[in-house]
């Protein structure tokens, strides 16, 4: 899924990239997941041989800066990352009490929960002064989510 018109960009290495819990849940608090989401994007990047230049994990989305060294198989890691992580989150959303997990649960092709929602966002970075604006971004992302900024 990600960017529309991705033909267009096949021949680029360098992303921004968001993915974001369903209804803007805080799925990754609740769930205490940090070091899941770390540790899976980790082994998806290993796989992809791709770079993680730098990253932030919300209550509720992730930001990575991703570069690809060979191919561009940015909605494959994603899609690996989502799977993995989405079981996982759910199955530490069930030791919890939640009613949470009753908005989770829906009827869509053979699924039974959605954790993550059906897209991601990308943004290609052209250039070294894109990147480091996205790197800035990433940096002040925790202090805008507790009011610091």
């Amino acid at each position: 899924m990600g960017l529309r018109n991705r033909y267009l960009y096949k021949e680029h290495n360098c992303f921004f990239v968001t993915t974001t819990c369903v209804n803007w849940y805080h799925l990754i608090r609740f769930s205490n997941s940090y070091a899941l989401i770390e540790d899976s994007m980790t082994f998806v990047c290993d796989k992809y041989k791709c770079l993680m230049l730098g990253y932030v994990i919300m209550p509720n989305h992730v930001h990575f800066i991703l570069h690809f060294n060979e191919n561009n198989n940015l909605s494959n890691l994603i899609r690996d990352f989502k799977k993995y992580t989405s079981v996982k989150i759910r199955q530490a959303l069930e030791t919890k009490e939640l009613n949470l997990l009753n908005d989770l649960r829906i009827v869509k092709e053979g699924r039974v929960f959605q954790i993550w929602k059906d897209r991601f966002d990308d943004v290609y970075l052209a250039d070294k002064n894109l990147l480091e604006t996205k790197l800035d971004y990433i940096h002040l992302n925790p202090l805008q989510e507790n009011g610091v900024l």
